[in-house]
């Protein structure tokens, strides 16, 4: 007795057994015309979602920098308000319904001017800081090892390339081609 999922299985291969194509070379090169087109297709679909894109990002910069500009004179109006303030009454914070101002004063930023003339008085005073080498292995020197020797060297592994399925398509007046 077989159950009811058994049937739909067998139901469901049979209908994919209709459907598979009897290809042989013509019905072959049929299909990659067919395909052809729908590429041409999605090429033309892409191409069509890229200039909107350009569009849409063209109207998100030019948005943008026209509020960042009357942002920039806001906070500018403010800051010279509030430098004037803060001098006037020492405060160094303004808390105000919708936001707050403060004025604090950033770490100092140390630039080496001269490396030569620094290197010569920072061992001694302790300014210099050792980082240990890197040890990476170098894959191009390896894959050209084993081309040229035959040698794998001991703790690699050579995985060897699959046989892959391309096509190629002719476009246009036959000049150009492509291949996916």
């Amino acid at each position: 007795m077989t159950s009811f999922m058994d049937e739909l299985l067998a139901e469901v291969e049979q209908k994919e057994e209709q459907v598979r194509l009897d290809l042989d070379r013509l019905k072959a090169d049929q299909l990659l015309m067919a395909v052809a087109k729908l590429e041409s297709q999605m090429d033309e679909v892409n191409q069509l979602a890229d200039d909107e894109i350009k569009l849409i990002e063209q109207y998100r910069k030019s948005e943008i920098e026209r509020l960042e500009k009357k942002r920039s004179w806001l906070l500018f109006n403010v800051e010279s308000f509030w430098r004037v303030q803060s001098e006037q009454t020492g405060e160094k914070t303004l808390r105000l319904p919708h936001g707050s101002l403060a004025l604090r004063k950033g770490r100092d930023k140390i630039e080496i001017e001269n490396m030569a003339v620094f290197l010569k008085i920072a061992p001694r005073n302790g300014w210099l800081r050792t980082t240990p080498e890197k040890h990476e292995p170098d894959m191009a020197a390896i894959n050209l090892h084993i081309k040229t020797t035959g040698e794998i060297p001991i703790g690699t592994k050579l995985i060897p390339g699959g046989i892959n399925f391309s096509y190629q398509i002719t476009k246009g007046n036959g000049n150009g081609s492509e291949q996916r």
